[in-house]
C-alpha cells in the first residue's frame, strides 16, 4: 500500500512491555494485519543497546515517522519501565497516544503514567478502528 500524502495510510508506533508482553504484541500484530486497514506499523518497542540519552534520540526519531502511538495495555504495563519511558518519548515526538486493553486487562486496570483512560479501548476491532483511523 502506497504511503503518499493522500493515500489515507495511518502510520503506527506500537508500545508494549518488552519483558512480559512480546507474545501479546506478536499476536496483536498478527490479528491487526488480518484487519487489512490502511495502517502501517513504522516502529515498535525494542531493545536498544545505547546509553539512555542516545536511546531517547533514536526512539524519538523512529516515532516521528508515525501518526499515533498505540500502547498495548496488559496487567503489567503500568509497571513497565519500557512502556513509561516510551510514552514519554511519544509525547516528545508529538504523537497522539491511544491504548488497547489486552491479556486480561479490564477497565479497572491501572494505566501507565501519561496514558489517559479516555483514549483506551478494549480489544474490540470496531472501537479500535475508530480510535486509530
Amino acid at each position: 500500500m502506497s504511503d503518499t500524502p493522500n493515500s489515507g495510510v495511518r502510520r503506527l508506533h506500537l508500545i508494549f512491555d518488552l519483558e512480559r508482553g512480546r507474545l501479546v504484541a506478536r499476536e496483536f500484530l498478527r490479528e491487526l494485519a488480518a484487519q487489512q486497514w490502511p495502517l502501517q506499523v513504522t516502529g515498535a518497542s525494542r531493545r536498544e543497546d545505547l546509553d539512555p540519552v542516545q536511546r531517547e534520540i533514536v526512539v524519538i526519531e523512529t516515532m516521528r515517522k508515525a501518526h499515533i502511538a498505540l500502547v498495548l495495555v496488559t496487567p503489567s504495563a503500568s509497571t513497565s519501565r519500557t512502556v513509561s519511558e516510551e510514552i514519554r518519548f511519544a509525547k516528545h515526538a508529538n504523537l497522539r497516544l491511544a491504548g488497547v486493553l489486552l491479556a486480561g486487562s479490564t477497565a479497572h486496570t491501572q494505566l501507565p503514567d501519561g496514558l489517559h483512560r479516555s483514549t483506551v479501548v478494549g480489544w474490540d476491532w470496531g472501537a479500535l478502528k475508530k480510535e486509530l483511523l
